[in-house]
């Protein structure tokens, strides 16, 4: 009787007094928060509740950490801009008499010279996008991945892509400028999901530089991937790989 007198709320037996009955879906709805997040939000409101009232002075290396952990996750385009700058540095230009500069029409007798790259600084400059064309890729997923990948190219002088997409099987598509890969794509595949085949063709490529990264955008739903070069991944928020990933992990 003890026990069951415990058990019992002032709902009555078996009834929550927080949780209304018949919503067993509510964990799945997004309304509650994770354990760690759960943490980081109660250590931030002690802060502020100890700076307001004044209560004292606290270690200067646990306030730094506490406001390092109240600080937002970096966005994954900003993550994945980071990692365009480490592969592609921004073209350095130099002043060339050889292309006469167009701004000082009112003075042609007077040569000036124009702003130009230096000659081959583009070649070798292109990294590999293999895009997991499965069934169980949701389209919008390879819109954001696609229209990301287009603008970071352009703004970092990438003249050409190679894509190849990939779902039982390849299909190289070759190489591609990212003004087609931003204006229209047909995606081929919707199929089953074997990745390694095209990683293993760009690795054995001559036509493709053997510094060049590789970027696969996959939902996680893959095989095994065994990749011997700097690469990273573009996955959904909340699917994770079936092995441990050696190269970074963008999540959209």
């Amino acid at each position: 009787m003890r026990a069951y007198r415990k058990l019992a709320t002032f709902r009555g037996v078996g009834l929550g007094d927080i949780l209304p009955p018949q919503q067993p879906d509510w964990w799945e709805r997004q309304d509650g928060v994770s354990l760690d997040e759960f943490y980081r939000n109660a250590i931030s409101q002690g802060l502020t509740y100890h700076q307001e009232q004044n209560r004292g002075f606290l270690p200067a290396g646990l306030v730094e950490e506490i406001r390092a952990l109240s600080q937002p996750p970096i966005p994954w385009d900003v993550e994945l801009a980071k990692w365009f700058d480490h592969y592609f540095s921004p073209l350095e230009k130099i002043r060339s008499y050889a292309r006469a500069s167009r701004r000082q029409s009112s003075t042609p007798d007077i040569p000036r010279p124009r702003w130009v790259s230096h000659e081959g600084a583009e070649e070798g400059r292109t990294f590999a996008v293999v895009l997991d064309t499965s069934g169980s890729m949701d389209s919008k997923l390879l819109g954001m991945a696609l229209g990301a990948i287009a603008s970071y190219s352009l703004s970092r002088d990438v003249p050409l892509v190679r894509v190849v997409f990939c779902d039982a099987i390849m299909y190289d598509q070759g190489y591609m400028s990212p003004e087609v890969i931003a204006d229209r794509i047909t995606v081929k595949g919707r199929g089953g999901t074997i990745l390694q085949p095209a990683i293993d063709l760009l690795e054995q490529a001559e036509d493709f530089p053997r510094n060049g990264p590789l970027l696969i955008i996959t939902d996680g739903y893959c095989d095994r991937l065994k990749v011997h070069r700097e690469h990273a991944y573009i996955l959904p928020k909340g699917n994770h790989l079936p092995f441990v990933p050696r190269g970074p992990v963008f999540r959209i």
